[in-house]
């Protein structure tokens, strides 16, 4: 009768060698396809200074960590807005910090305004006809979420030999 010795360190080895490569490079996938579909726009500083780069493709990182049992692969974003572009969000206020202002591009703004009849004094500036600063507005939300992350996932994911799930998308915890 023959017997069989299993080491499983050589084991755990064999096994880490094997699937780091591929979460590896489906982790690879994922985060270009999220760059790929992540929103893009014009984004100002409090400054009015434009920001160089999309915030949100350049926030996007990927990272494997491997423990003895487990090779974890993770693609995200540390903005804290992100989750609010990809889940969505209700209508909310957005408030300037410590008497700031908001200033916002708004190239019809003096004609929206001014077929409305009024023009806002005291509680508004109006700079160069296209800037305009508020202590706080209404957003309407985001209704209509961007799912930058989970549609590459599962289809990279897949086509990689994984089976893929997400939670179901809930705005509750989102402003």
């Amino acid at each position: 009768m023959a017997r069989v010795v299993i080491d499983k360190p050589k084991t755990h080895a064999f096994a880490q060698k094997v699937t780091r490569p591929l979460v590896r490079r489906t982790c690879n996938e994922i985060l270009l396809g999220a760059r790929r579909l992540a929103p893009r726009g014009t984004h100002m500083s409090g400054s009015g200074k434009r920001k160089l780069g999309q915030p949100l493709q350049t926030s996007l990182k990927s990272a494997v960590t491997m423990s003895l049992d487990v090779v974890e692969g993770r693609v995200g974003s540390s903005a804290n807005w992100a989750a609010t572009v990809h889940q969505g969000s209700q209508p909310h206020r957005i408030y300037s910090k410590k008497g700031k202002t908001l200033k916002f591009e708004w190239e019809r703004g003096m004609a929206v305004l001014t077929a409305r009849g009024r023009r806002r004094k005291g509680r508004s500036r109006v700079h160069a006809r296209r800037f305009f600063f508020f202590a706080q507005v209404t957003h309407p939300g985001n209704k209509r979420p961007i799912r930058y992350l989970t549609t590459p996932m599962h289809q990279f994911g897949r086509a990689n030999g994984f089976r893929t799930t997400s939670l179901p998308v809930t705005r509750s915890r989102l402003p």
